[in-house]
């Protein structure tokens, strides 16, 4: 695992021990945040951090048929790429 993967997957492990089962929904308020904020690197960190409570948690979203076979349901987000050298944590 390279060192941008472990930094998303330490926020991910924070986020769940600090906020329990309210972690997704945490971590959707800062992805929010960088929306706002018109950050895309934070975005799409934060996008990734969500993702993967979703996955730890064992919750995510609905899928609606027919999309998620376009999605790729199931597959792993690629998050490493979009860390970069500046976090916003």
């Amino acid at each position: 695992m390279v060192g941008k993967d472990a930094e998303i997957e330490r926020i991910a492990r924070d986020m769940i021990n600090t906020h329990g089962w309210r972690a997704a929904r945490v971590a959707v308020e800062r992805l929010n945040e960088m929306i706002d904020r018109n950050d895309a690197r934070g975005r799409d960190i934060w996008a990734c951090i969500v993702h993967l409570i979703h996955e730890r948690q064992g919750s995510g979203p609905v899928w609606t048929p027919g999309v998620s076979e376009e999605l790729g349901r199931g597959t792993r987000l690629d998050c490493a790429p979009q860390l970069g050298a500046a976090m916003h944590v």
